[in-house]
């Protein structure tokens, strides 16, 4: 890693934080460029670059505060390698929702955000932001990537297995399969085959050899992105620290066929489970009702169609 570290114009020299905006030109009908904000932390001592971003999908905020809590706390003299933290989406973040053109799919700004792969500079209008990201932030710069997401009603860890992306080294999945366990949640989502409907942008990252995980941080667990994130810096040496971690992990499989993993339903009603998240159950094992709010008789009892922990307990969609 360089040790002056420079970022649209930016430069933060060895111990010294820094902040800056990458401007999308022309974004706005009046001519004005969109502003992506970030932060540069370069640590006194050499070690790898993580880049960290939140709210992509601009309604999940939860692990925020968890990297507000380490960031703000972090001294760049007893930092080693670097890292950087972006807003990539302040235009969805600012009015904490997508924008998505009635007339023309093609035309949307931020919805899908993060299925457009690392983007186009001559592109949509959304292409053109992801492309700002992945040419300042990551190309050429993170060694180390985390994309943090938002989910209820528990913590979870995407991240990618070998063989999803054609050509690239096993030591990238190796490396992704340690930073989603040392995040510290309970539950481990191993992607196992390809999305549909285009490529994520951390599914972008493994094709150019960088690992990369989404933690999926749940309302409430700041303590939890905090704690997972400090694990992940001092496993990789640029912090000094204790790997805290919880007694049990599981790691599930996640295919892109939802009959595969969850339980399906073929009655309308509501729903009442008889599992809670993180529960492992055996095939034909009840998992819940549907009953009729109009006769509150139940109409259906859903079971296991498996016996194993790539069923999943509970709503992790």
């Amino acid at each position: 890693m360089e040790r002056n570290l420079k970022i649209a114009g930016v430069t933060a020299s060895p111990g010294e934080r820094a902040y800056g905006v990458v401007a999308v030109s022309d974004l706005f009908a009046d001519g004005q460029p969109l502003e992506i904000p970030f932060i540069i932390i370069n640590g006194r001592e050499d070690g790898p670059w993580l880049y960290i971003q939140v709210a992509q999908h601009p309604t999940e905020i939860w692990g925020l505060e968890g990297v507000y809590r380490l960031l703000s706390n972090l001294d760049p003299e007893e930092l080693s390698g670097a890292v950087t933290f972006s807003l990539p989406n302040p235009l969805g973040f600012r009015f904490a929702q997508y924008f998505v053109s009635e007339r023309a799919q093609a035309s949307y700004i931020t919805h899908d955000i993060n299925r457009v792969l690392y983007g186009d500079p001559n592109g949509s209008l959304m292409e053109r932001i992801v492309y700002a990201w992945w040419v300042n932030f990551v190309k050429d710069k993170a060694d180390y990537v985390v994309d943090i997401h938002g989910v209820q009603p528990k913590t979870f860890v995407f991240y990618e297995a070998h063989g999803v992306s054609p050509g690239v080294p096993e030591e990238v999945a190796e490396k992704s399969e340690r930073m989603a366990l040392l995040f510290g949640a309970e539950f481990v989502m191993k992607q196992v085959e390809p999305y549909g409907g285009g490529k994520s942008f951390r599914g972008a990252c493994v094709d150019h050899g960088i690992p990369a995980i989404v933690p999926e941080v749940a309302v409430g667990d700041a303590d939890v992105t905090e704690r997972g994130l400090r694990n992940i810096m001092v496993d990789l040496g640029m912090i000094e620290g204790e790997v805290e971690l919880p007694e049990k992990q599981y790691i599930l499989k996640w295919v892109a066929d939802p009959k595969v993993s969850a339980v399906r339903t073929s009655k309308g009603g509501c729903f009442i489970p008889s599992v809670k998240v993180g529960d492992i159950v055996e095939e034909e094992d009840e998992v819940g009702v549907i009953y009729s709010p109009r006769t509150f008789e139940v109409i259906e009892t859903l079971k296991a169609h498996r016996g194993d922990t790539s069923l999943r307990c509970g709503y992790i969609p």
